[in-house]
């Protein structure tokens, strides 16, 4: 009784591990594939992750980003009235990633730290500064090119998002669980092979005691009779 219950504690804890390791590589796999068709970001409602692929927030401020860290950006809403308080809601401090138009591109995207903001007929502008820069950068940020503002960041799962979604680590999110349950079936299939072997032999071997074990009786009947008609 107790090594059937083993048997299917060991199934159980089994079945378990392999969910586990496809669960994470779907995941892993899930996150990089939506990442990169995103154009390197990901957006989860109104907050979307980037990785920070620079040094020039790198610095000694508290909030300063290393590079390959992600960032969780706070965007700003679309509805007009919603989106005009979040502009006037930023301080000078605060550090907004943006669209950098300054050389007539309007797809480069960068994070700067505010240090002045302006106000104008036009609207309100952003003089920005990288932590690791000795210059503000060239161009106030108007505010229609605010993407939104970073409310926090994290080299360890940027580092690893980096090797996510490069080529390499897609290529490991499926050889590595692919091989981590193929050699867990082999030693699966080597085991249920192995026991059957064994039992097999066990049987022969129960078989073959019974033929010894009936012809012992035949021979133990017949010298009985023997002994009788003598």
């Amino acid at each position: 009784m107790d090594k059937v219950k083993g048997k299917k504690v060991r199934n159980i804890v089994s079945a378990v591990i392999v969910a586990i390791v496809l669960i994470a590589a779907i995941c892993a796999l899930g996150v990089s594939i939506a990442y990169r068709v995103q154009g390197q970001t990901l957006t989860i409602g109104g907050t979307q992750f980037r990785l920070v692929l620079t040094g020039s927030m790198e610095g000694e401020e508290e909030d300063s980003i290393r590079t390959n860290s992600v960032i969780a950006i706070k965007t700003v809403p679309k509805d007009a009235e919603e989106a005009r308080k979040f502009i006037d809601e930023l301080e000078v401090g605060d550090i907004i990633t943006f669209y950098d138009t300054s050389l007539g591109a309007d797809d480069i995207v960068v994070t700067h730290r505010i240090v002045e903001i302006r106000q104008s007929s036009g609207g309100t502008s952003f003089i920005t500064k990288g932590d690791a820069n000795n210059t503000q950068d060239a161009s106030p940020v108007d505010e229609s090119d605010v993407i939104g503002v970073v409310t926090g960041s994290n080299y360890a799962f940027g580092a690893f998002l980096t090797f996510l979604t490069s080529t390499t680590g897609i290529v490991v999110c499926l050889i590595v669980p692919a091989a981590v349950i193929m050699i867990y079936e082999i030693f699966r299939i080597a085991f249920l092979v192995s026991k059957d072997k064994k039992q097999k032999r066990q049987s022969e071997m129960d078989e073959k005691e019974q033929e010894i074990e009936r012809l012992r009786q035949e021979l133990e009947e017949m010298k009985k009779r023997g002994e009788s008609n003598d």
